[in-house]
This record gives C-alpha cells, sequence and structure tokens, in this order.
C-alpha cells in the first residue's frame, strides 16, 4: 500500500537504526509491548544546550528534551506552553507571563519563574551565545511572584510571545551542579521525552516522560540517527532501518512511491532557499553584479525539471505559511541578457566567485548549486562550488565567516517575518553581510507596529528594498517530501521540525 498526498504542515530531519529495548529504564507503569520509532537526520545537531544552538536541526531536539514559554500552533497563531496566560502593555514594550504550576523537569524538580530567569539572563549574559541575538530586545527581567515574571524591552515587540517560543528552558540547579560541558552532554529539560543517550554522528535515543504536564506520549522510545547521504537514508526506509525520513530529494521520492509499505508525503514548507552575498568582498557589493546574478538565474528550471516541481519560484525570504508574506511580490524573471548588461554596468573582470554551501541540509542541494553555478556561467561569472557538511557550514553562516556567496535556505520556527529580518538584515545582530541605517528602521519599524495590517505593509517595503537592490537573490520555497513506514501517523508541519508527540503508530 502506498499513498503520495500533499499536506499543509511539516516536520523535520532525523534518522534511526534498529529497535532499542528499553524495558528496564521505563516506570512500572509502562505499557507491556514496547514502541520504538526511529527517524532519519541528515546531520547530527550541533550541541544539546539550548542556551548555545540555534541550528534549524536542533530544533528537532529542543522542542522535545525542553519547554518554552509558548508555542507556535498549526496555523500560525500563538499558544501557551509552559506560560498558561501573558499580558502586553499598551506601548509593547512590557510583557507580564503567568507560568503553568504543574511542570516538573525530568530530574522531578518543578519549573519555577527563577528556572525561567536564570536562562533568559543566561543567554543574555554570554557574548558568545548566537541565541543571545534572540533576547538583544530584552531590558530586564523581574520576578513579580511564584508564578509571574515581567520582561521589559527596549524598544516595542509585536510579535515578542512569538519570539519566547524559540528559548528553551533549563534548570538552574541542574546546569550549575553538572557544568556547562555536562549539561550539553546529558541535558535535563521539562519536556515530553528525556536524554537516554547521544552517541556522536550515530544517535539520539530519547524515552517518553511519563510525568510530562501535558500527558504522557503514545511512543516509547524514539531514535534520532544522523545518516547524511540520500541515498543511505532512502535505503534504511525500504530495509525497515528506519521509519521516517524527512527530505527525501526528489528524484528518490519518485522511486519510493512506487513501493509498497511506505507512505510518501509532500508538505509545503517554510522554508526558502536563497543566495547571499557577502558585500565587503569585491564586486559582490556592487549591486549591478548582484543584479546580473539575480536575472541569470531560471528558477523555474530548477523547481519544475530538477526538484520535479517540489519547489516554487519566490521573490522574497518568506514563505506563504508565514506572517509577513505578501502575495504580490513576485519572483525575478529569468532574463540572461538582462543578466549580461548589468555584468557589464558592473565592472566584473572574470574574477572567480566562491559559492559556499551545505550539501546536506536542503533536498538535492548539490544539484541545485551546481545548476545556479552552471547559469552564472553562461552569462560570464566564473563561479567556484565549496559544497561541505551542515556541521561545518552553519558556523561559518553564524558568524559571517563565508567569503563570497552562500546558499542557503532559511525557514523562521516561529512563522514570523521578524526573525529572518532580524537575523539577516539589522545592524550588530545580523548573520549576512548587508549593513544599512535605512534598512534598519524599517526592520524596527514593522517590529514595532502592533496592527496586523499595518505592519505587513511595512515588511512588504521591505522586499521590495530587496528586490529592487538584490541584498538577497530568493531562489524558491522549498516543498519537502517526507518518506514514511505506512505503520506511522504523522501530519507534518510547514515548520520543519519533528515533534515527537504528533507520532502515532497504527500497527506493526
Amino acid at each position: 500500500m502506498r499513498n503520495r498526498h500533499a499536506s499543509g504542515g511539516i516536520a523535520a530531519l532525523a534518522v534511526g537504526v534498529l529497535a532499542l529495548a528499553a524495558a528496564a529504564a521505563l516506570p512500572p507503569q509502562a505499557k507491556a509491548e514496547e514502541v520504538t520509532v526511529t527517524i532519519a537526520l541528515a546531520s547530527d545537531v550541533p550541541s544539546l544546550d539550548p542556551t548555545l544552538d540555534t541550528s534549524p536541526i536542533g530544533q528537532n531536539v529542543r522542542l522535545n528534551i525542553y519547554d518554552q514559554l509558548t508555542t507556535v500552533a498549526p496555523d500560525g497563531s500563538t499558544e501557551p506552553k509552559l506560560a498558561e496566560s501573558w499580558q502586553v502593555s499598551e506601548d509593547g514594550r512590557v510583557w507580564t507571563f503567568t507560568l503553568r504550576s504543574d511542570a516538573t523537569f525530568h530530574d522531578g524538580s518543578p519549573v519555577t519563574v527563577d528556572d525561567v530567569i536564570w536562562t533568559y539572563d543566561t543567554i543574555r549574559a554570554d557574548e558568545t551565545s548566537p541565541v543571545r541575538a534572540y533576547l538583544s530586545k530584552v531590558e530586564s527581567i523581574e520576578r513579580l511572584s511564584d508564578s509571574q515574571l515581567r520582561i521589559t524591552l527596549i524598544e516595542p515587540w509585536a510579535p515578542f510571545d512569538r519570539q519566547v517560543a524559540l528559548i528553551s528552558i533549563t534548570s538552574q540547579a541542574a546546569y550549575e551542579t553538572m557544568g556547562a560541558a555536562a549539561f550539553g552532554r546529558a541535558p535535563v529539560g521539562s519536556g515530553p521525552y528525556r536524554l537516554v543517550e547521544w552517541v556522536k554522528d550515530d544517535r539520539i535515543v530519547m524515552q517518553a516522560n511519563p510525568d510530562y504536564w501535558g500527558g504522557a506520549p503514545d511512543i516509547d522510545t524514539i531514535i534520532l540517527r544522523p545518516i547524511p547521504a540520500d541515498a543511505s537514508r532512502a535505503s534504511a526506509l525500504i530495509s525497515g532501518e528506519v521509519d521516517i525520513v524527512p527530505l527525501l530529494p526528489p528524484q528518490l521520492a519518485e522511486g519510493l512511491a512506487a513501493r509498497d509499505g511506505l507512505d510518501i508525503i509532500e508538505v509545503p514548507s517554510h522554508r526558502v532557499v536563497y543566495l547571499g552575498f557577502n558585500v565587503g568582498n569585491g564586486i559582490l557589493g556592487d549591486a549591478d553584479f548582484r543584479r546580473a546574478v539575480d536575472y541569470a538565474i531560471d528558477r523555474e528550471a530548477i523547481t519544475n525539471q530538477l526538484l520535479r516541481g517540489l519547489g516554487e519560484p519566490i521573490g522574497q525570504l518568506v514563505a506563504p505559511v508565514t506572517f509577513g508574506h505578501d502575495p504580490a511580490i513576485a519572483p525575478t524573471p529569468f532574463d540572461p541578457d538582462r543578466a549580461r548588461r548589468h555584468l557589464e554596468l558592473s565592472g566584473y573582470t572574470g574574477e572567480a566567485i566562491t559559492l559556499q554551501f551545505p550539501n546536506n541540509n536542503v533536498a538535492s542541494n548539490n544539484a541545485v548549486a551546481q545548476a545556479v553555478a552552471g547559469f552564472l556561467t553562461e552569462v560570464g561569472i566564473d563561479v567556484q562550488l565549496q559544497g561541505m557538511e551542515y556541521t561545518a557550514f552553519f558556523p561559518l553562516w553564524l558568524n559571517r565567516q563565508l567569503d563570497g556567496m552562500n546558499m542557503f535556505s532559511f525557514g523562521p520556527t516561529n512563522l514570523d517575518a521578524d526573525l529572518p529580518l532580524t537575523s539577516l538584515y539589522e545592524t550588530g545582530r545580523t548573520r549576512g553581510y548587508w549593513e544599512d541605517p535605512e534598512t534598519d528602521a524599517m526592520v524596527r519599524a514593522q517590529r514595532a507596529e502592533a496592527d496586523p495590517d499595518a505592519r505587513r505593509a511595512l515588511i512588504s517595503a521591505i522586499w521590495r528594498k530587496t528586490r529592487d537592490e538584490v541584498i538577497y537573490s530568493t531562489l524558491y520555497n522549498e516543498v519537502h517530501v517526507w518518506g514514511v513506514n505506512e505503520r506511522i501517523t504523522v501530519s507534518p508541519r510547514a515548520d520543519g521540525i519533528v515533534r515527537l508527540t504528533e507520532i502515532g503508530v497504527t500497527g506493526e
């Protein structure tokens, strides 16, 4: 039996190997038959310490081991999590959160207001932590009572209730007792799953938390195991070693769709694949050169032929599922003659331009990078490809150490355009290379606007500026393909994250 269908959501990445017997580690009330599900990751996570990691792939662990104050629902709305409720002042600067009283960490200790404040203050104090960028607008955090805390911002931040969904709460006592290094290997969270084992570059084993405030999960044991090669992940799914493989490349998905016992699910995602430019590096600072790059790329050929329809050309950095998407902004048309005219205006003299990219983070990334290089070569640009493992690429991207052009994808976990605007544009916080006072002012203006329609208009103005000056060259919105054993039930979300509590098993 097989099924090929479209879904409005998505989950994410991970891999597994063989079933794991875990009966000895389970509490007395455990089920007679243990249920194990294995999931295929394209790479391992950089860290299990949520105060030190912002990697998208790491969200597959963070959102299952830890809790956050809020969560983003499948429809994009913000829902309570550790915070039962919250209020915001009229000026948008003061946020008061009331915590639930029944949440406990995996060691049995209660989750307190003090743990929340300690987590936030620890991140804010660590100048080396990439998570710190998420809280750069926080002025102060105060304890109001055993159940309430107040966060005051230095300026209004309309989507701050979404922003706190990115901060995973850690146990102060466990972190300080164990130390950062030990905690990063064996973390103590309050989420629906607890860590059992992490063997770097081999597997992450998690077990259901029977005392979770939201109820014990249905799946007893989850194994996540990184398998970087696309073909190896597909083979593991066919053999039954793994149950779920997100991010199947199109060419493999077609073959798997014909096999009995597997479901192939197509998922419109929140991720946009784009080209970034180190504008401080010679010719890349020239707008005409960037326009030449932008017009030289045939997005329709990439999505329709190379990706076999599993992508949609796009002209902005957020997908339709994300707040701030403007359907009126069209993708850049393929126009090689216009690209050559802009290249001539730029004064480009034929020097080699590096294009760096992760080769195991975006489906068919190697093939897409080669196609992009081919289009640029056709108009006269000398491109040198530098593909690398995601775990090698991501720190370079994070610390702005990419030399020339780079190809990456961005999908805001909170489904709000403020996250890429902050991460890729705003001076002092950006992971990109564009720094401009006018753009900074536009980013701050949209963040402060409480009216959704007015905020959308402000965000659209930034996308138009991006298109006109080619701050980024946006390529396409990914359509993800999941391969799933037919015994598994799952409704992938658009945000690309595996939420383990949303996985079920229909039978063996």
